[in-house]
């Protein structure tokens, strides 16, 4: 299954088999926050998969309001998350088997899907910090588990529940205008790359400078469960394109030609250089 991220009513028809929806308040503003009753509607309006994005880390206060929403978002399709707490709150509503946890970077090898089983989550987001060989391996003992895997866009680097810019305006006295706005980037003193940021309501968030192309390895392996293009500081036209592409609606060699230079392969071709977990 392919997901792909909603940001208007307009567009439910163009999604793919699923739909990534954000909810205001308590979720990443990756550009479109919905209410509630918008995400109810959504669901009641398509055959297609819905899936709420609540991977944001909570404070006990935002779990006990989380709960009592979830409770009447339980039709929907699945739960993208990485707070832990989140499990006992999926146990107790009768969804676990509907939670993806998605914590960026954890899970490197086959052997992880033996904790969560024991947790009783089945469906884990695969790390974008590991190659192509490790992410073949993990799906070649993927057993009962379902996989899923950002397969395009910008990736984070860094996330916090400290709202930086805001702590910079009043360490300065500023008042500049710097929240849920998709045109900042950051630059180090000694690299060139400016890197894509941006704070809203519950983080701050730092993401590479180059947009993610995994496409290679969606032409090698069909065993990832669900596919995420991920949309945040993508413009529509590129967006659109890449869900072509994904849907054998597009030739790879026509895209590229119109946004190469936009694209880097990420990890999959280049170790980071720490220790794997996977040694069998």
């Amino acid at each position: 299954m392919i997901f792909t991220y909603l940001y208007d009513l307009d567009e439910i028809d163009k999604m793919a088999d699923g739909m990534i929806v954000s909810l205001d308040r308590y979720s990443f503003n990756d550009g479109k926050l919905f209410t509630k009753d918008e995400i109810l509607s959504i669901k009641e309006s398509t055959k297609k998969a819905v899936i709420l994005d609540i991977s944001a880390l909570y404070h006990d206060r935002e779990l006990s309001e989380l709960k009592i929403i979830l409770k009447d978002l339980k039709s929907l399709d699945y739960f993208l998350f990485q707070d832990f707490s989140l499990i006992e709150v999926f146990r107790e509503l009768g969804i676990i088997n509907k939670a993806i946890y998605a914590p960026e970077t954890f899970i490197t090898n086959h052997l992880d899907q033996e904790f969560f089983k024991d947790l009783g989550i089945n469906k884990l987001l695969i790390s974008r910090e590991i190659t192509k060989d490790d992410i073949l391996s993990i799906l070649k003992n993927k057993g009962n588990t379902k996989y899923a895997y950002q397969i395009f866009g910008y990736i984070m680097m860094f996330y916090s529940y400290r709202k930086h810019f805001t702590n910079y305006n009043l360490e300065y006295n500023l008042n500049l205008k710097l929240k849920n706005r998709f045109d900042l980037s950051l630059k180090e003193e000694t690299r060139d790359e400016k890197y894509r940021v941006i704070e809203d309501d519950i983080s701050f968030r730092i993401y590479r400078d180059k947009i993610f192309d995994g496409y290679s390895l969606f032409r090698e392996t069909k065993e990832i469960d669900y596919l995420i293009l991920n949309r945040i500081f993508i413009p529509n036209d590129l967006y659109f394109d890449t869900l072509a592409l994904y849907k054998g609606e597009l030739d790879y060699s026509i895209y590229l030609s119109k946004y190469n230079d936009l694209f880097d392969s990420g990890f999959l071709y280049r170790e980071i250089g720490l220790l794997k977990g996977d040694v069998l």
